[in-house]
């Protein structure tokens, strides 16, 4: 084993499959720490994280409890509930549930005196890097090296989730251990101890030394040989093998290229040289926002009521009989003229929602046609913003010494034309940098401002059609579902009835989310309705929609509940195909109020109560 104190972290995933979190939770934490229970099998999550507290809280190892504590956790025997009951709460179940993680003292400095002040490291520890979230830790006393057990739930209490990777341990975690076991007086880790003592130069500074050593020397040079020999007559040390490394001074490691970006790999240097003088490539965004016809328009010429003295004697008298009677002849007036204006919005929103159509469905004039045709125009859109920042990426190094020469611009200008002594550095910097643009690349700086203004005018333009497009698609989409709504006689599938699925696509294509809630009910069906609310929700940390299929009888009462928050959409649909088969619901309606789909229910009873006489009869 290394010398000094020693860190391990390994995940614990769920298990499970198919299941939700609820089913997962067990009643009680003796599940976990009962030794006769421990080897059962438990569900998911729950069992994961049993097991791992089960292992770390063993008493033999613990010297009978004594060196077990807690963070954020009101009872350690609820632990396990507890830390599900966050995940529940945020929705984030599965994948990654907790993390395992053991540090270990040195063996000259494992005696058991120093259990209290191990927690008392681990506690700090945590409270540094993850103070928001619950943990569990043990002292483990049977070994050599004295060490400590400590169970995290991956999922704060804010709700932010731990991703854990090895940047993060060697650039946050390893640091702050090594530091507070300085501080409690326990060894740090050697290598770690090494690595601190070598590395004066942070991993930041290297990369932005090196980006610079190479941006020059693909400016001077005209092949990859004389790239590499540039490189040597800066002091950099140059590994050309599988992978291109380098090292410059004051580096205990060389890097290898890549990792410096995707313009500083070995073949995209020898494009750099090889296209370095080229003209600078625009990307172009097209018209994609169709251009309607001037909207139509209605005019409504609404009348003041007359002031009392311009009356005609007729007028007087209609006027104050209205009075008597207890109206207001001027405000059934206005309410008059209120009616005309709104039936004539009415009008001017309808005719403009069908002028939308026409554009973007001009063959079939088609509600969803026209929908269709707006998300093909936004993935378009997309494609091309994506083409423009391709390009601009491409272009990197010529627009941070473009970038680097406008630092110098305004100073440089001063000392050219005003006579500003004070600014003669700046100003030889700045023609320094204006010679590199120029022999380097070819590229004036006039030359090279006019391409980042267009490029970005580009992606602008872009957004601004997306924006557009987003808000006609909503415009067209409202007045579809009302237009569905109004049309009862015509029946649906249960499923286009239900919409669950139309309403995910919405929002994961348009990042539209929507609340509804409908009724369902079916020519034919055996006395039964459906309520269907469809809500915005979060699940493992993504936004979407979630659905509640609830089935009622004709006098109101729950018979069946489905929600998709608690199964796959295989399961789902499959479960909907059965409700679809047991109550039969084939031929839907659609309602926004339960009276409605009661109603339409009694009829469809009554219906088949003539029709049952009819045959008795004949």
């Amino acid at each position: 084993m290394a010398k000094g104190i020693v860190a391990k972290i390994w995940n614990i995933k769920d298990g499970s499959k198919g299941r939700g979190a609820g089913a997962q939770i067990s009643d009680s934490i003796d599940y976990i720490t009962n030794s006769e229970k421990c080897d059962e099998t438990l569900g998911g999550s729950q069992a994961q994280i049993g097991r791992e507290l089960t292992y770390v809280t063993n008493d033999v190892k613990t010297l009978e409890g004594l060196y077990v504590g807690c963070r954020n956790i009101s009872d350690i025997k609820n632990a396990t509930n507890e830390m599900m009951q966050v995940k529940e709460f945020h929705g984030k179940l599965g994948g990654r549930v907790a993390l395992h993680g053991i540090i270990s003292l040195d063996a000259a400095e494992s005696d058991k005196r120093n259990a209290g002040k191990l927690m008392m490291l681990l506690n700090d520890l945590l409270e540094e890097i993850f103070p928001n979230n619950q943990a569990v830790y043990a002292v483990h006393t049977n070994t050599e090296n004295l060490h400590i057990h400590f169970i995290l739930n991956t999922v704060g209490l804010g709700g932010k989730k731990i991703h854990m990777d090895k940047s993060f341990m060697s650039k946050v975690f390893d640091p702050a251990l090594n530091r507070l076991a300085e501080n409690y007086g326990f060894t740090p880790n050697e290598a770690w101890v090494k690595e601190k003592q070598e590395d004066k130069v942070s991993f930041g500074e290297r990369v932005v030394k090196l980006r610079q050593a190479v941006d020059e020397a693909v400016e001077r040079s005209e092949d990859f040989d004389e790239f590499l020999k540039d490189l040597k007559k800066q002091g950099i040390v140059v590994n050309c093998g599988k992978y291109l490394s380098l090292k410059a001074e004051g580096m205990t490691r060389g890097i290898r290229s890549y990792r410096l970006g995707s313009l500083y790999t070995a073949e995209a240097i020898r494009d750099r040289i090889l296209n370095k003088r080229e003209e600078l490539i625009r990307s172009e965004v097209g018209e994609h926002v169709g251009r309607k016809k001037d909207p139509a328009s209605v005019f409504v010429k609404t009348s003041p009521l007359k002031k009392f003295k311009d009356m005609s004697e007729d007028e007087k008298k209609e006027c104050i009989r209205a009075l008597k009677l207890g109206r207001n002849p001027w405000r059934e007036r206005q309410e008059s003229n209120w009616q005309l204006q709104r039936l004539s919005d009415e009008f001017r929103r309808t005719a403009g929602v069908y002028e939308l159509i026409r554009v973007y469905a001009p063959n079939t004039g088609n509600a969803q046609d026209a929908l269709d045709s707006i998300v093909a125009r936004q993935k378009e859109i997309a494609a091309e913003k994506k083409a423009v920042r391709e390009k601009l990426k491409t272009y990197q190094p010529i627009i941070r010494l473009y970038k680097e020469i406008k630092k110098y611009a305004r100073k440089a200008y001063l000392y050219e034309f005003a006579a500003c002594d004070e600014y003669l550095s700046s100003y030889m910097e700045y023609k320094k940098l204006c010679e590199r643009l120029e022999n380097g690349y070819g590229k004036s700086i006039l030359e090279v401002s006019a391409y980042i203004e267009d490029q970005e005018n580009q992606i602008l333009y872009a957004t601004a059609q997306s924006k557009e497009l987003s808000d006609e698609y909503k415009t067209i989409l409202r007045f579809k579902e009302n237009e569905l709504k109004q049309g009862i006689s015509e029946y649906t599938s249960l499923y286009d009835a239900i919409g669950f699925s139309k309403a995910r696509t919405r929002a994961m294509q348009m990042g539209v989310f929507e609340s509804s809630i409908r009724f369902i009910a079916a020519d034919g069906a055996d006395g039964a309705y459906i309520r269907v609310v469809i809500t915005p929700d979060i699940i493992e940390g993504k936004r979407t929609e979630k659905a509640i299929v609830t089935v009622f009888d004709k006098s109101g009462k729950q018979l069946s509940e489905i929600s998709s928050k608690d199964m796959s959409i295989k399961d789902f649909n499959r479960s909907i195909s059965e409700l679809k088969a047991e109550y039969g619901l084939y031929k839907c309606h659609s309602f926004d109020k339960r009276e409605d789909a009661e109603s339409f229910v009694e009829k469809q009873q009554e219906e088949k109560a003539k029709k049952v006489r009819r045959q008795v009869s004949d």
